[in-house]
């Protein structure tokens, strides 16, 4: 069955969204059955492949046995992006309940990182940008959310307890900026995070008119949902809803998405793509 079987025109979706997709619970994938899953899909097997040594080469994965006899395992630094992405996704979703009412504070991270530390200091900064802070000044980024727990699982104590300064506080206050709102919408224009969530409108949009029926279909549709719905929180700082427009099309989004989700789900609960979900 090809790419988007029975879902309307074919929808690429990346081979690592793929190969996440075939990780279980408990961190493991059979490799056949992710190359297997790759062809249905549309991708080559040496495609696949590629994006498997990039994601070893990061140190996400490793391959335990050889070819389609094999299997992969996460490891720790990949349990730990897994959780974070899940706890991503949870809280935005949380959050368009209203479960997550904003505090009114915001927190300010500093530092202040030696030459002789840059891979320390980039990663900082990237992990930063990655949680939805923004830069505010050189060196330090502004944040309506409390990022210590995320930061002290992905950053080296000492690091964090030499180098980072926090403040929180309700009294920001920014050159041409009279509210709160001003201010989210100069550090993140409400316009360009909105344009993030077009790829999730357009799959949405193409939503087949007959279920996907059997594990092969459904992965299929589950796997261009949610490679497009990442897209949009790529660039989402998920900002509390006192600071977005009255009318935020990411959420409506995220709801139909989640709607969709959820019939796939229960069409078939045990595929590993909705392991994250349970």
């Amino acid at each position: 069955m090809g790419a988007g079987a029975g879902t309307g025109a074919a929808t690429q979706v990346s081979p690592r969204t793929l190969i996440e997709a075939c990780i279980s619970a408990e961190g493991r994938a059979e490799l056949d059955v992710v190359y297997d899953l790759g062809l249905a899909m549309g991708l080559p097997e040496q495609t696949v492949r590629l994006a498997l040594r990039r994601m070893q080469g990061e140190g996400i994965l490793e391959q335990r046995g050889r070819g389609r006899a094999g299997h992969l395992v996460l490891t720790a630094q990949g349990a730990l992006r897994a959780e974070r992405d899940r706890a991503l996704i949870e809280f935005a979703f949380a959050q368009d309940r209203g479960e997550v009412p904003w505090d009114g504070r915001w927190r300010l991270y500093g530092f202040s990182v030696p030459e002789r530390l840059r891979a320390e200091r980039d990663g900082l900064r990237r992990l930063l940008t990655v949680l939805g802070a923004a830069p505010l000044l050189p060196g330090v980024y502004v944040s309506p959310h409390d990022l210590d727990t995320e930061l002290r699982r992905s950053v080296p104590p000492e690091t964090l307890d030499q180098y980072l300064i926090v403040s929180v506080g309700e009294d920001l206050r920014v050159p041409g900026c009279e509210t709160p709102r001003d201010l989210a919408e100069r550090l993140w224009p409400a316009a360009e995070v909105d344009a993030g969530y077009d790829r999730l409108a357009a799959e949405l949009d193409r939503r087949p008119a007959t279920a996907p029926a059997g594990p092969v279909a459904v992965t299929a549709r589950a796997l261009e949902l949610v490679d497009a719905l990442d897209a949009g929180l790529l660039a989402d700082p998920l900002l509390p809803g006192e600071l977005l427009p009255e009318v935020w099309r990411p959420r409506r989004l995220r709801a139909e998405f989640d709607a969709e989700w959820a019939a796939l789900r229960d069409a078939e609960a045990g595929l590993p793509i909705f392991a994250w979900a349970e």
